[in-house]
């Protein structure tokens, strides 16, 4: 039965006050288009006909569905309305956004059935068209990080969808951005470039803190010993991690030492030899590994 063949008051009248509000808020955002948010819970594998483009005859397909339940009603994003741009395959991204919040528009209910057909795209579509009549360019906003997976992490802002990677999100090295941020987190993040005609919006949380090397040549001038930890390797080197946790220092080895006599997570003193204030780095050099 359609929507508007509903007798919406009988079905409605032995609900609670809190089943009230959320179908009406439902009913809403069916009606007039207006943009609903809610936390994605999941993922489930739902079947959908359609009529595939040029044809005339519904086919029918089973997607992947982001799940949003804010009380008791199912809402069912399928992941072809989930972005406006296409992202990566085999629903890597949809698991990895549980838990973020998501922004949607109703565009089917089946109301006797207790749940309800959305579109991420529609709400990024209209959400967009208020950013573009902004000057962005150089702020400090508020984005939501929607996915986050080892290497990048999906933040978004007035409905662009902004793919980051870690050089946009720190300033030290880690092996894993979860780490550092998840999915349903408000970061604060500077806009680099805004191109609404081009749909483009480029982030950085990184640049709204400060840069680990201001203020380093008091903190750890040269010829100073430090405690660092390894946190990575490069080209016969080592990164090394100071004490304030924000520092890393490109180190190289003492002609005595074997590279693999040092693992990622080794405890080592490390002796601060330069800096290179063009480059913002700090280079250093192996002592020992600490017991």
């Amino acid at each position: 039965m359609e929507f508007n063949e509903l007798n919406l008051s009988e079905l409605d009248k032995d609900l609670t006050p809190e089943e009230r509000a959320e179908w009406q808020a439902i009913y809403a955002s069916y009606r007039s288009g207006s943009v609903m948010r809610g936390e994605a819970a999941g993922v489930d594998y739902h079947e959908f006909e359609f009529i595939p483009e040029g044809k005339k005859r519904p086919v029918k397909k089973t997607m992947r569905c982001v799940i949003i339940i804010a009380y008791r009603i199912k809402i069912i994003i399928p992941e072809s309305e989930m972005f406006l741009e296409e992202m990566s395959e085999g629903g890597y991204v949809l698991h990895a956004l549980c838990g973020a919040k998501l922004d949607y528009v109703v565009t089917h209910i089946d109301r006797e059935n207790d749940f309800a057909v959305a579109s991420r795209k529609m709400a990024l579509s209209k959400m967009q068209l208020a950013t573009n009549r902004r000057s962005l360019d150089n702020r400090i906003i508020n984005a939501d990080i929607v996915s986050v997976g080892k290497t990048v992490c999906i933040a978004n802002y007035g409905g662009y969808d902004v793919v980051m990677h870690q050089r946009d999100i720190n300033y030290t090295m880690v092996s894993d951005l979860r780490e550092l941020v998840h999915p349903g987190e408000v970061r604060k993040a500077k806009v680099k470039e805004f191109l609404p005609d081009e749909g483009i919006l480029k982030l950085s949380i990184k640049e709204t803190m400060p840069h680990p090397f201001d203020g380093v040549e008091t903190r750890h001038p040269i010829g100073c010993t430090r405690v660092a930890t390894v946190v990575g390797k490069y080209g016969g080197g080592v990164f090394c991690r100071l004490h304030d946790n924000v520092t890393d220092v490109l180190c190289s080895y003492d002609t005595m030492h074997y590279d693999g006599d040092f693992q990622m997570g080794d405890r080592v003193e490390i002796l601060i030899k330069r800096l290179n204030r063009e480059k913002k780095l700090v280079y250093g050099k192996m002592l020992r590994k600490m017991r």
